[in-house]
């Protein structure tokens, strides 16, 4: 079950992050079928449009790049010009208007930028799919080589026309929702954490600390301070100094247990979160981050810079006390940064 749910995971990424090139060999899957269906029945005419159509698709395939809109507008003409080509060469009221129509609402997921753009497009369907409607309604036909009575079975064409058209949609449904939730994760994202480190921002830490309301184990607070951090964006540049940061930000993420929560408060200052966790324990895991950004030299370019941190470590076991505890390991910090720094004060 948990392998079936990552294979699944891993389909629907490629659906959602290869959305063209799915659409591209999808249509190219319908045009191979149709050939073969047409050739044995007898409609050579409509046999070698599928066929025309199927070295479209695959020449696009080959050369086509990443989100590329011009791909799809190309598969996009070609579709209207299909649709149209198959009404006339076959019987009509086979439901080839079902292509245009559903390339109306397909479209403006595949293709980006400007509206008008996409609107141009989505008329080009609406005008198609109306060409259609009237060859049908008057019966206009080109006769080319021998002729196919599809009478009986119009009604599987065109109910296959309409699968086809309508997966299409659905494919479509899924990408817009994919979408939407992307976006909606992306914006959660950027509310909760801090842009530059990647860390979590004080927003979060307070909602995270408010879920611990009927939490009654001991608990610790680590305040961090970059020790003499101005003096590195005066001498190396601000660009080094948000590198320190980073550096700093990405050593907590790598040493911190799957319970710990790291923040940063405000400049060069970062608090711990570490719940289930005595003084002894915070210590020593305080001891090992210090350690590592003691032997840590972050680079930027010709540029290299160590530095090291001030922690205040505070322990409690009310989380009613969190603002306390914050407050005396922040006061114990200070006291440090005026004790020579680059040292724990618990």
């Amino acid at each position: 079950m948990f392998l079936r749910g990552i294979l699944v995971g891993k389909i629907l990424k490629f659906l959602s992050n290869a959305k063209n090139k799915v659409f591209l060999s999808t249509c190219l899957a319908v045009h191979i079928i149709s050939f073969i269906f047409y050739l044995q029945m007898g409609s050579v005419a409509v046999a070698v449009v599928n066929a025309i159509s199927s070295l479209i698709y695959v020449i696009l395939l080959i050369t086509h790049y990443k989100d590329s809109d011009g791909s799809i507008v190309i598969a996009f003409f070609e579709i209207m010009c299909f649709s149209i080509l198959s009404e006339l060469l076959l019987s009509g009221n086979l439901g080839y208007m079902y292509f245009p129509l559903g390339m109306v609402s397909v479209i403006s997921h595949l293709v980006s930028g400007k509206k008008t753009k996409i609107f141009l497009l989505q008329l080009v369907g609406i005008i198609t799919t109306v060409i259609i409607f009237f060859i049908d309604a008057d019966n206009i036909m080109i006769k080319i080589g021998p002729q196919v009575d599809y009478d009986e079975i119009r009604y599987c064409i065109i109910f296959s026309n309409i699968l086809v058209a309508l997966i299409n949609m659905m494919y479509v449904s899924f990408l817009y929702l994919e979408g939407q939730e992307r976006n909606r994760a992306a914006l959660q994202y950027s509310i909760d954490h801090d842009p530059l480190t990647g860390l979590y921002n004080r927003r979060f830490f307070y909602a995270h600390v408010n879920d611990y309301e009927s939490y009654k184990g001991k608990y610790a607070i680590a305040m961090m301070d970059i020790d003499n951090f101005k003096s590195i964006n005066d001498n190396y540049g601000h660009k080094l100094g948000d590198a320190a940061l980073v550096s700093m930000a990405d050593i907590l993420k790598a040493s911190l247990n799957e319970t710990d929560i790291a923040v940063r408060w405000g400049g060069e200052e970062f608090i711990v979160f570490m719940p289930d966790t005595d003084e002894n324990i915070a210590f020593e895991s305080l001891s090992a981050i210090l350690e590592k950004i003691r032997n840590n030299v972050t680079t930027l370019d010709d540029k290299k810079v160590s530095f090291t941190v001030t922690i205040g470590l505070a322990v409690k076991s009310k989380i009613a006390d969190f603002e306390k505890a914050i407050n005396d390991a922040d006061r114990r910090l200070y006291r440090g940064k005026n004790n020579g720094k680059n040292k724990i004060v618990k």
